[in-house]
């Protein structure tokens, strides 16, 4: 059985705001230096996951193993389908 967490504002809060830091600081560090090619690596994964993040909603149901939202109709019909 998959793990599974309503999205809540404060979470969708929170990844805007990092995603928004991370596109302003771009290949920087928060002190002005510049990251190294790994620094920039990581940057990108990072900011790929966040936009990942960003585009789930408020109140939505997830499956916190991949991430993924699960539809309201999968989860009755899992139960069901057992008879």
């Amino acid at each position: 059985m998959a793990r599974k967490q309503r999205i809540k504002k404060y979470q969708v809060d929170h990844w805007k705001i990092s995603l928004e830091q991370l596109l302003e600081e771009g290949n920087f560090r928060q002190d002005g230096r510049p990251l190294s090619p790994e620094g920039i690596a990581e940057r990108k994964q990072l900011v790929a996951t966040l936009r990942g993040l960003n585009s789930l909603r408020v109140g939505q149901l997830v499956d916190l193993d991949t991430v993924q939202p699960i539809h309201e109709d999968d989860t009755e019909s899992e139960g069901s389908s057992g008879a």
